[in-house]
């Protein structure tokens, strides 16, 4: 549970502070809520590109991390509204998260999501477990030319739970409509807060999204997300 939770952390933390720096540089002087998908995509680019050298997952990890860290250096003191920021979206992230821990919750623990429906997270494990560590022949999916951004991000979080890589997607999947939820905070700050809290969890968890990620199929959402 710590190694899931702690990745999803890694995930939403990461593409919140890239994200922003990437406002920043753009010139956005004010938190915005649209940091959470901004700063995904260079994020899994970052893991993409750090897991194919020596040491895979770790280097992976660390540069996400020092990323992370540069990142938070050159915001500090350069972003205006980061308090009401908290204040307007930790209820939003919290309530999202408690959803998307659901399906765990029914089953009693935390593994691979969806075995009864199909079972496309083998091939995927297949190929990230081949990130990690390079040992035996190309699965299937990295000879075809299979994006991988992904599965590098889910190998560097999972290292925060001893290299493993079904906390690293457990964590992905559930970081994902979390980060959806607090983009859509963009457009509901007219709400009161408890009606923007639980506008943002409908956005991120309607039925389409529950399903996928019942189904442990995080690709699914992560198009979702860079929809929204």
């Amino acid at each position: 549970m710590l190694g899931t939770y702690a990745s999803t952390l890694v995930v939403c933390g990461s593409a919140l502070l890239v994200g922003q720096a990437v406002l920043l540089a753009c010139g956005w002087r004010r938190f915005s809520w649209l940091a959470p998908v901004v700063g995904l995509g260079p994020v899994i680019a970052i893991a993409w590109g750090a897991v194919r050298l020596p040491g895979e997952g770790a280097t992976a990890l660390a540069a996400v991390g020092a990323v992370s860290l540069l990142c938070l250096i050159a915001l500090w003191g350069r972003v205006d509204g980061v308090r009401d920021a908290v204040r307007d979206g930790l209820p939003a992230a919290v309530l999202t998260l408690a959803a998307a821990s659901i399906p765990f919750i029914v089953e009693g623990r935390f593994g691979v999501l969806g075995t009864g429906f199909n079972v496309d997270m083998s091939q995927h494990l297949f190929a990230a477990d081949w990130l990690a560590s390079s040992v035996g022949s190309e699965p299937g999916l990295v000879k075809q030319g299979y994006p991988l951004g992904p599965h590098g991000l889910a190998v560097a979080a999972g290292e925060i739970g001893g290299g493993n890589l079904v906390h690293g997607f457990d964590g992905l999947t559930i970081a994902v409509p979390v980060l959806a939820a607090l983009s859509s905070l963009s457009v509901l700050s007219g709400l009161p807060p408890l009606r923007r809290a639980l506008a943002a969890t409908l956005v991120a968890l309607p039925y389409l999204v529950a399903s996928y990620l019942a189904q442990g199929q995080f690709k699914e959402l992560l198009q979702g997300l860079f929809l929204l």
